[in-house]
């Protein structure tokens, strides 16, 4: 089903950067679902005023849930191009660990924000708290590697991102 691809479909791009929109969002907008779920063991009031983030943040996890099943789909029904040939053997490696981290990382947290939130089971929140140090490091090193890649390697990995390239 899969071919090989010089670059993603519009569909794959724009799913992305709406998932990195909503992460983005997700870590800079934190503080008020911590606030709720501090609220929540200890069984008190939750501030109104958070309520509001809280339930985005809840709402963002589910879709960032969703929009990651279907990129994963688009990816083995439709394709995604291959890492540069001349590419040394450890970035590729990097590269694929780091994608496949993403990954599990952006499926796996809303599960344990959910069984956490819905279920309160504490053990998943504090999993879902470790999972989210992670992500930071793995974001912060696949943008890195984009613009190592961009920038010293001068391929066209980040320009196949930005725009369609079939």
């Amino acid at each position: 089903a899969t071919s090989p691809r010089n670059g993603y479909s519009g569909l794959q791009i724009g799913l992305h950067w709406t998932v990195a929109f909503l992460v983005l969002f997700q870590f800079l907008a934190h503080d008020a679902i911590e606030n709720a779920w501090r609220a929540y063991v200890g069984n008190i009031a939750p501030d109104p005023d958070g309520n509001g983030m809280a339930n985005l943040h809840i709402v963002s996890g589910l879709l960032i849930f969703v929009l990651a099943l279907w990129r994963l789909w688009l990816r083995f029904s439709v394709g995604a191009p291959s890492l540069p040939e001349n590419e040394p053997k450890p970035l590729q490696f990097l590269a694929k660990a780091t994608h496949f981290g993403i990954y599990a990382l952006i499926i796996g947290m809303p599960i344990s924000g959910s069984v956490a939130w819905f279920a309160g089971f504490q053990p998943a929140a504090f999993a879902h708290v470790i999972a989210q140090n992670i992500l930071l490091a793995l974001v912060v090193l696949h943008v890195a590697g984009a613009l190592f890649q961009q920038f010293v390697l001068r391929s066209n990995v980040l320009s196949r991102m930005v725009m369609t390239l079939d």
